[in-house]
């Protein structure tokens, strides 16, 4: 019913707990799959950890990482966004990172973590809220400023219902379903 989520309470409503679990079932179902994306996600988020906290970047937000990439580092969507994070060639470039024909830091897990974190600082400095943070990732700071309940703006706890958008109730799925696992293997096949 309720949990801590990117520095957030949260309080999940019936209407979303049905799309969080059918996303979480759906993660888990092939089981191969599964165990790949936890091999891979035990080999980056310690480093993922580490930058997010010298950035003062919520820990959970290393889930999303999982749902843009799978950790696939030359993952590459229909919308020519590429990499780890997921970055169009404009933002990477305008949040720093290199790319051009020799160079393409959108794949390293360093450079575009620390992409990420630049994106995610500036974007919270308007929000104070990580939850809308999260939410501007997929729709841009536009796009969110028109959706989202200003009232929110600086919030520390928040409802999560069926109306929620979608993309910040994936991210919600992505800790539970690999959250509790990640760590465990004893003998990590990816270091």
């Amino acid at each position: 019913d309720e949990m801590y989520f990117l520095d957030t309470k949260i309080y999940i409503k019936n209407s979303a707990k049905s799309q969080i679990a059918e996303t979480v079932s759906a993660l888990k179902k092939n089981q191969t799959y599964y165990r790949a994306k936890l091999d891979r996600i035990d080999a980056y988020f310690p480093l993922i950890e580490r930058i997010f906290a010298e950035e003062g970047i919520p820990d959970d937000f290393k889930f999303l990482v999982v749902q843009e990439s799978s950790l696939v580092s030359d993952a590459v969507s229909t919308s020519n966004a590429v990499g780890f994070w997921q970055f169009k060639r404009e933002s990477a470039t305008e949040l720093g990172l290199r790319v051009d024909h020799l160079v393409d830091e959108r794949k390293n897990i360093y450079s575009s973590t620390k992409g990420a974190a630049a994106y995610f600082k500036r974007s919270n400095a308007v929000f104070n809220n990580w939850i809308y943070t999260l939410q501007s990732y997929q729709v841009g700071l536009g796009g969110t400023q028109r959706t989202v309940d200003s009232r929110y703006y600086g919030a520390k706890e928040m409802e999560i219902d069926g109306n929620t958008y979608w993309y910040v109730i994936k991210c919600i799925a992505h800790k539970l379903a690999f959250g509790e696992e990640e760590g465990k293997n004893t003998t990590p096949p990816l270091v």
